[in-house]
């Protein structure tokens, strides 16, 4: 209309074209360029490369305020599924075994370091977008993505919201799988990284938004990202690490990607071409975080770490990632137990895990060698299956020389093998030291690949000293000629199986005249009945008798000479210490036993057992 008609300069008109300050639609007379007439600036061929300047697409995109499909389709999506679990979780709508199936989905969203590089969970980026822990995680979720998706969307379209949310999830599952142990599940990644593209975007396109709604991107958008990050900081349950990967990968992809809008209508195909091969791409990046993984253990497990675990008296190399918090100075070596034993787990929610232990067992335990095997070792372990059953397998080849290797199948009520236990025994003495691991078995037999972790872990197991040994070679090293101290170590070698030395120590005691010597002679002298084959005295009379000769009220000091004696095939010698104690008691305990090994030695049998004081 001509009261609404305003003289224009040219260049001027060029430059707020260019910045997307005058709408396409704005109507102009310039008699070389239209005659008489007033035609809309996008009708005018000397003005078309104003118009494909970047920040005049930008501007008319989002003067068009088109409806933002990609970001409300996908909200909309994460909420009929938030919506359907809640119902499930909380309402019985469905059937019950169908109720069950669809928790069981549910549980399997999670994605992380476990389900992506050990579980196959190839699906878990995208489906933990759909799975919520509550209405309470669920319905800001919910607005932040609404709203963020929106203001995204309105200002990049389509082709560069995909890319964004994309990147999102990408820098979110990253982050938690090179940064945390536990699985997460929730859409706030997708709502950190679609709030940090809208600061991004504020920043990267600036003045060529509209004057209208410039207000939502950039600092506009500051007090809404503090109060979330806030907010979050306070839940007991927070990924930090999920929040700032996919508020980084937002972020960076907002200030990156070629949204289609943004180019010339004439190349504007191939550029959603290329937003969605990026789109594509980073949908299916994180997918190929577990596969890369496993081809580099220590990148997602982090590099080994020689630690010592002196309460079982052995050293091992665990990955930095199953390793506890540092809390203060100190470095604890594990973080978990399982049946009173150090034990190493990715996470509190798994139960695959590699354990370590030591037990003292009575010496009638050990006679025949390991006691902690077959029936057993599944009794041990029966708590692993409630309802369940747990049986052999074939053992894997023995962890090393004096090992026993043993294998447990662990299975369900139904009968279905769900995990596999492994361990390794080295008996020394009465000290029997186990390492092993529990495994989950997948649905066609195999191992879980978590096993390759545990049997290196395995591999790098050194045994030392038990615990009991180590204490007493310390405090004798401290003190070495205080006769207790060499008895105490003395007792702990025989405890351990080191006979000869034990012995060595048990006769430096008794020669040295010391209190602790009648002790010490009793000890020996148990020693050597019980090993009669590693033992002797050649001169006669031996030692311990003309020990026994001397002390006829020590009781323990005449057990063990007649058990030894009897042993040792010298009837006469036993029969004569046995009559002689016998006198004043000849049904006492001790008499019948040493009679036991007299008759048994006079008529040829092994002389029975006795059993050892503690």
């Amino acid at each position: 209309m001509a009261d609404e008609t305003t003289p224009v300069d040219l260049e001027q008109l060029d430059d707020q074209l260019r910045q997307g300050l005058i709408p396409g639609d704005a109507l102009l007379r310039h008699g070389p360029w239209t005659g008489d007439k007033f035609l809309p600036l996008t009708e005018i061929p000397q003005l078309a490369d104003a118009l494909a300047a970047p920040d005049a697409l930008l501007a008319a995109f989002m003067r068009r305020r088109p409806f933002p499909v990609v970001s409300t389709a996908l909200t909309a999506l994460i909420a009929v599924v938030g919506g359907l679990q809640l119902v499930v979780e909380n309402a019985r709508v469905f059937p019950d075994a169908l109720s069950a199936q669809l928790a069981r989905l549910f549980m399997e969203g999670r994605t992380g370091l476990e389900p992506l590089m050990f579980d196959g969970a190839w699906w878990s980026p995208w489906a933990s977008q759909l799975v919520h822990g509550g209405p309470i995680h669920l319905l800001p979720n919910l607005a932040v993505l609404g709203y963020s998706g929106f203001r995204v969307e309105r200002a990049l379209g389509g082709g560069g919201y995909a890319v964004i949310a994309a990147a999102s999830v990408a820098g979110a599952c990253l982050a938690v799988v090179l940064g945390q142990n536990e699985a997460v599940i929730g859409s706030s990644m997708l709502g950190f990284g679609l709030l940090g593209a809208l600061i991004a975007i504020g920043f990267r396109l600036g003045d060529g938004l509209p004057a209208d709604q410039r207000r939502y991107y950039g600092f506009g958008n500051l007090l809404l990202f503090a109060l979330l990050f806030i907010s979050s900081l306070q839940g007991e349950n927070t990924s930090h690490f999920a929040h700032l990967g996919g508020l980084v990968g937002g972020s960076i992809a907002a200030l990156l990607v070629q949204a289609p809008i943004l180019s010339p209508p004439a190349r504007r195909p191939q550029a959603q071409r290329r937003a969605l091969l990026w789109a594509a791409a980073l949908t299916v990046a994180p997918s190929l975080y577990g596969p890369a993984l496993r081809r580099v253990p220590s990148l997602g497990l982090w590099p080994a770490q020689t630690v010592t675990v002196s309460e079982v008296g052995v050293t091992l190399d665990v990955p930095g990632r199953l390793l506890p918090e540092r809390k203060g100075q100190e470095a604890r070596a594990y973080g978990s137990t399982t049946f009173g034993m150090p034990a190493w787990a990715l996470s509190s929610a798994g139960r695959d895990f590699v354990f370590v232990g030591i037990q003292r067992l009575e010496w009638s335990e050990v006679i025949a060698g390991d006691p902690l095997i077959g029936e057993a070792l599944a009794e041990r372990w029966r708590a692993l299956s409630p309802g369940g059953t747990l049986v052999p397998t074939a053992s894997p080849p023995p962890k090393g020389p004096g090992w026993t290797p043993h294998a447990l199948d662990v299975l369900d009520a139904e009968g279905v093998v769900r995990y596999r236990l492994v361990e390794h025994h080295l008996l020394r003495g009465r000290f029997l030291s186990r390492v092993g691991y529990l495994v989950s078995v997948e649905e066609d037999g195999a191992l879980n690949p978590r096993h390759e972790v545990f049997e290196r872990m395995l591999a790098s197991v050194k045994v030392g000293d038990p615990p009991a040994l180590a204490e007493a070679r310390a405090s004798h090293a401290e003190l070495p000629s205080s006769p207790t101290r060499q008895l105490a170590l003395a007792d702990a070698l025989a405890d351990c199986g080191d006979l000869q030395q034990a012995d060595a120590l048990y006769a430096l005691v008794v020669s040295g005249g010391s209190p602790s010597a009648d002790d010490a002679a009793e000890r020996r002298l148990r020693l050597w009945a019980e090993r009669p084959e590693l033992f002797d005295d050649p001169e006669d009379p031996a030692w311990f008798e003309r020990r026994m000769e001397e002390r006829p009220d020590d009781r323990g000091l005449q057990e063990a000479g007649v058990r030894f004696l009897a042993a040792k095939g010298r009837c006469a010698a036993a029969r004569f210490h046995h009559e002689r104690n016998a006198v004043e008691g000849p049904l006492s305990a001790s008499a019948l036993r040493t009679a036991a090994w007299v008759l048994a030695c006079e008529g040829g049998a092994p002389s029975p057992a006795a059993p050892r004081p503690e």
